[in-house]
């Protein structure tokens, strides 16, 4: 019976592991229930009005309005300098109108001056365009477009603005998916079903064990992870942040237009009482019954 109850959690899990990333890949379904769409979410995260001036002061520079912004420009730049930066960024851009244009990410850091510093990046898809040529057509594209604005009070300047090519819109490469991943997203995929599986084996075993008050301690420790590894599901890439908690020992999470980031702990408090498991119970074993004897 114990062998077909643990065989029942792993199926649930498994399953739960497989189906939660998959309903996430469309992500606006995700957010729906709270009333929000990712469109809400980073508008949240960000003032309208900053909103509308990075934006603004991208199409100045994609319609070669040069004029128009070297008032916003950083005064440490000289504004030669910045004309031939600006002219390199706009050569960028297809002469055609977008396709689509959208805010994919956004952060603000506020500072003890009241002032902000918004990152706001915006992506451009161009479609296509025909010439007179049947044979040829002028190439479309899909592009990032970040501005970092400083805001002091109802003043507005531009720290940093970069345009950056990508192969395809964001939606797509962040999307989540099993196919044209390599060894990389493998190890994190298989490691976290590891984990899982492991910490839930310790947990439902800790709460089958008799042992007291105690019991209620062994189930936060073992519900903690520590040493974080974290996976970009989409590049491959890891990185390592050692003085690290986290409950639970494995999360999967992602931006409204991010790659999907996995969290991998070391399940120290599931190998802990896996190991003390026989000393916590040796200790609450119910003594022998005595028998009556004739001088009672």
């Amino acid at each position: 019976m114990l062998l077909l109850a643990r065989a029942r959690w792993v199926l649930w899990f498994s399953l739960a592991l497989v189906v939660v990333p998959l309903a996430g890949c469309d992500r606006d379904s995700v957010l729906k229930p709270f009333g929000y769409d990712r469109a809400k979410l980073l508008r949240v995260m960000v003032s309208e009005k900053d909103e509308t001036f990075a934006q603004n002061y991208i199409e100045n520079v994609r319609h070669r309005r040069f004029e128009q912004i070297e008032n916003d420009l950083d005064p440490s730049v000289s504004k030669s300098e910045a004309q031939d930066n600006l002219t390199q960024m706009a050569a960028v851009f297809p002469s055609s109108e977008p396709a689509s244009t959208k805010l994919v990410a956004a952060r603000v850091i506020h500072h003890a001056d009241s002032s902000t510093t918004s990152s706001l990046t915006f992506e451009y898809g161009f479609a296509a365009q025909p010439t007179s040529s049947r044979t040829e057509s002028i190439p479309g594209g899909w592009f990032l477009a970040e501005v970092v604005v400083q805001t002091a009070g109802s003043k507005r300047k531009v720290e940093l603005l970069t345009f950056t090519p990508i192969p395809a819109p964001l939606e797509k490469m962040n999307a989540f998916t099993l196919s044209d991943k390599g060894i990389s997203q493998d190890v994190a995929l298989g490691l976290t079903i590891f984990v899982l599986l492991f910490s839930l084996d310790a947990f439902v075993l800790c709460l089958r064990t008799k042992m007291g008050k105690k019991k209620w301690v062994w189930l936060i420790l073992i519900a903690i992870g520590v040493f974080r590894f974290t996976a970009n599901w989409t590049t491959g890439q890891w990185s390592y942040t050692p003085l690290a908690v986290q409950v639970p020992p494995v999360m999967w999470f992602c931006m409204p237009y991010g790659p999907w980031m996995v969290q991998i702990t070391i399940p120290l408090g599931a190998i802990a009482f896996l190991v003390s498991r026989k000393k916590l119970t040796s200790g609450v074993a119910s003594s022998p019954l005595q028998s009556p004897t004739l001088g009672q």
